[in-house]
């Protein structure tokens, strides 16, 4: 009995530990490794200790429990990689708008996510992550990862071939989200230039280049600036997302 007990808490531990391998704010760079598996095996243990999932029935061979395990890792970076998606659905709507206003050569380099980040990009990523924490949802998105533990219990995932065309849905998705929220900005920065394309033909010894940069920075702020009121109500629809991926997904994955 007790070691089913151990099987099935490893198997969790699995699941979880390859949770925090793509969750952000745990995939940074500067996370030490050890954060990580012990806050995995913390959220696992409170997790098998109110779900109380049934014993798993250890097999005769290594070889199935190895495949078990190898599941639980999958289960876990699909997981992750769903929450994943809508946090860079949100950073790519800011990359296009630093892209639209000429700030897309301003990009740094950022060690904690080891890539170049650009201005409106990281901006809308921490101001993501600041509605994300002050909504709660972390909340939701531990209750959620609760009941994949009874909706799902371990060594009780079955992988279906319509995951293939749900994760394709889930990443088009992202790119839709991406573009409903940098939109009304980019579609003003459009009409900014087709202006300043008129007043080149119009004013020729005007420069262009060197009028346009700034004002279009100018107006890609006061653009963000204004959308601020329409912008949190859409992160919190968009975070509801999370929720609803994930209840699809485990449908996918629960047995028959």
């Amino acid at each position: 009995m007790l070691a089913a007990q151990g099987a099935s808490y490893f198997l969790l531990l699995v699941r979880f530990t390859a949770l925090m391998v793509v969750l952000p704010f745990f995939n940074w760079r500067g996370t030490p490794l050890l954060t990580k598996i012990g806050f995995a095996a913390l959220l696992t243990y409170l997790i098998y200790l109110a779900a109380a999932p049934q014993p798993l029935a250890l097999p005769q061979h290594f070889l199935p429990y190895l495949l078990a395990v190898a599941a639980e890792a999958m289960f876990g970076l699909a997981l992750g990689y769903l929450v994943l998606l809508v946090f860079s659905a949100v950073r790519i709507a800011g990359q296009l708008i630093d892209l639209q206003a000429g700030l897309a050569m301003s990009s740094v380099f950022d060690p904690m996510f080891t890539g170049q980040v650009t201005i409106f990009g990281q901006y809308y990523y921490l101001l993501a992550s600041l509605v994300f924490f002050t909504l709660d949802a972390h909340h939701q998105l531990f209750l959620a990862l609760a009941r994949t533990v009874a909706v799902v219990p371990p060594g009780g995932i079955v992988f279906q071939p319509a995951l293939f065309s749900a994760f394709t849905a889930f990443f088009a998705q992202m790119i839709m989200l991406a573009l409903q929220l940098a939109a009304p900005v980019v579609i003003v920065l459009i009409f900014c230039d087709l202006v300043l394309g008129l007043l080149s033909k119009t004013v020729p010894q005007l420069n262009v280049l060197m009028v346009g940069m700034p004002l279009k920075v100018g107006i890609a702020l006061c653009a963000v600036y204004l959308s601020y009121p329409y912008l949190t109500p859409l992160l919190t629809r968009v975070f509801t997302l999370i929720q609803e991926n994930l209840t699809l997904l485990l449908q996918l994955l629960q047995q028959p």
